[in-house]
């Protein structure tokens, strides 16, 4: 038994996608039957959009030998597709023929299509569409936290279609929702690890980022301690009272404890943390005698340099990652050729 859908009512071509259905008793033994869909389409279409499609249809392939001798006849060529996944290649024929394009798919819909397009070499087609609906994608997220599984999905159909600004929304929002590293035995982002779908190590250059502004998040996080205090171990201990201070505000927004890599933080809930700190300076435990050395202590606040490298790291979105120099191993900025902005 099968369904069909007309995408194309003069198509001359067939696609048949076979699936199994499911056993009515639930179980996980395969069915005896099976069910299939059915795409009319044009082969003209196909084949402009797919070099792959355009070999198997016109070529010397069996497929393109029985698509001729069927020519002349009233009934299309049916072209068996029993690898593809039915809803990927539904959606790419209604992208390829302008038929009824939906407006937000799924990310695992999306995953799938980047299979496909990967697969018939036909990434160009879909990079409108697919722009569309990331940007689409990434207002939705603005609004809520996102999976970190869907956030992969939509990074994959970035790096697949080719889309350098989606993929920079993308890998920004996953260093910014991604608790931890993205290598490693816990990673939240397996998916991302050893796909084969991505030709670059996406995992090891987000993890590198992301360690960059561990490193300088945690400096900024220990600058008090670095300043010339002259009451930190003596005196009236008005330094040692501003900096412990400073660090019980740190306990309390749950910024500290931590490790150097930060792995039981989210980046995106530690810049948030770290510009709504109290503001906190050595001035507020001075004492009363005008002779104490407390009188010449700094008066910064001691979350300053915290605050100004959270604000730094906020406002490195436009340029976190560029896929371009990714896929060209780093060497587009240096030649120049980026199609992406560098600071």
């Amino acid at each position: 038994m099968s369904s069909k859908t007309v995408i194309d009512p003069d198509g001359d071509i067939v696609l048949q996608l076979p699936r199994e259905q499911p056993s009515e008793d639930g179980s996980d033994e395969k069915p005896t039957d099976s069910e299939s869909q059915e795409l009319v389409v044009s082969s003209k279409v196909l084949s402009l959009a797919s070099p792959v499609f355009k070999a198997m249809i016109n070529g010397r392939f069996k497929e393109g030998v029985e698509i001729a001798e069927t020519n002349g006849t009233s009934k299309p060529y049916v072209l068996v597709l029993p690898e593809d996944d039915e809803e990927a290649i539904l959606l790419l024929c209604k992208i390829l023929h302008y038929y009824d394009v939906p407006k937000k798919p799924t990310t695992s819909c999306l995953e799938k299509l980047a299979i496909v397009c990967d697969k018939y070499q036909c990434t160009g087609a879909v990079k409108y569409c697919g722009g569309l609906w990331i940007r689409d994608w990434l207002r939705v997220y603005d609004s809520f936290d996102p999976s970190i599984d869907n956030l992969c999905r939509l990074l994959i159909f970035a790096y697949v279609i080719d889309l350098p600004y989606e993929f920079l929304g993308i890998a920004w929002k996953l260093f910014l929702f991604h608790k931890g590293p993205f290598t490693g035995t816990y990673t939240q982002s397996k998916m991302l690890v050893d796909h084969p779908l991505l030709h670059q190590d996406v995992a090891k250059e987000l993890d590198k980022k992301r360690f960059e502004y561990c490193q300088s998040f945690y400096r900024a996080i220990m600058d008090p301690l670095n300043r010339e205090w002259k009451t930190l171990s003596e005196g009236c201990y008005c330094a040692a009272k501003a900096v412990g201070c400073y660090f019980d505000s740190l306990r309390s927004a749950k910024i500290l404890p931590q490790d150097l890599g930060f792995e039981e933080h989210k980046f995106g809930d530690l810049i948030k943390k770290a510009t709504n700190l109290p503001p906190i300076s050595a001035t507020k435990y001075r004492c009363t005698k005008p002779s104490c050395e407390c009188q010449s202590e700094p008066t910064e606040l001691l979350g300053e340099e915290l605050y100004n490298e959270a604000c730094f790291i906020k406002h490195i979105s436009k340029t976190f990652v560029c896929l371009h120099c990714l896929k060209a191993g780093g060497r587009s900025k240096d030649k120049e050729k980026c199609r992406m902005y560098h600071s």
